[in-house]
């Protein structure tokens, strides 16, 4: 599918975000819980809707930290992914009352991430935007108890390469671009372009020719013409995807 001589935008909110998420995750855990309680009424014992429970859980661990990460990767504070997580570990003690719940959370410092949150955007065309946080769920009950160890992994990556051909009066780059959401191709909310000429950077908009071929696959290709005078040709994409993670990567292209 080709759509040319168009950049993709959005007017999503990386602090709406937070909201929204936090109150799915919390509403699909209630609602669990509420179903568990119900059974507990007329069983008078603990059953299988502890791993639903469990399994709420996790989705409402999940949804904290892409929210956070989109959140940090848009200029939020990296400090909200351990408020997010804090939130809903709080929420969880009084989730039931047929037992003590207790979520823990450890975040990663190392390998690049910085309280859980990892932003690498390199002028090498690789760029990265990842949170990870390891979780300890134990429930305590009268008849039974539940211990559920999991790591959550959140990581928007963007691969960007490409050449130029012209002259100083007008340059033709062509780029490919391709996105990835946990190691698996991803389509994108937007994509902004911009190119450098000695020093100074310029948007690319559709007086540039801008041209966006989306393959559905995760890969887009892209081409525009700018009067470029320097030598070095310069590119930055700036990338949204559909859960609002902001990454970018630049690279200098060589001629063809």
């Amino acid at each position: 599918m080709k759509k040319p001589n168009k950049i993709f935008r959005t007017k999503s909110s990386g602090q709406l975000l937070i909201v929204a998420a936090l109150a799915i995750a919390i509403l699909v855990a209630s609602t669990t819980v509420y179903v568990y309680e119900l059974a507990g009424e007329k069983q008078n014992t603990e059953d299988h809707s502890l791993s639903d429970f469990v399994l709420a859980l996790k989705l409402g661990s999940k949804n904290g930290v892409i929210s956070a990460l989109a959140n940090a990767s848009n200029g939020g504070e990296k400090t909200v992914l351990a408020n997010n997580l804090e939130t809903l570990s709080s929420a969880s003690k009084s989730f039931c009352k047929h037992g003590l719940w207790r979520l823990s959370y450890m975040l990663l410092n190392s390998s690049g991430y910085e309280d859980g949150i990892r932003l690498s955007w390199n002028p090498s065309g690789l760029g990265v935007s990842s949170a990870y946080a390891v979780f300890s769920l134990r429930f305590f009950g009268l008849t039974s108890n539940v211990t559920a160890n999991y790591a959550i992994n959140i990581t928007t990556a963007l691969m960007l390469y490409g050449y130029y051909a012209g002259n100083e009066a007008e340059k033709t780059v062509n780029l490919t671009c391709r996105v990835f959401n946990d190691g698996k191709p991803a389509q994108v909310e937007n994509i902004a372009l911009y190119y450098e000429d000695f020093g100074v950077w310029f948007p690319v908009g559709e007086s540039n020719n801008l041209s966006i071929t989306d393959y559905g696959n995760g890969t887009y290709t892209i081409s525009f013409t700018a009067a470029i005078s320097s030598d070095t040709v310069r590119v930055s994409a700036h990338v949204h995807d559909l859960r609002n993670v902001f990454v970018m990567a630049n690279i200098t292209c060589p001629k063809a």
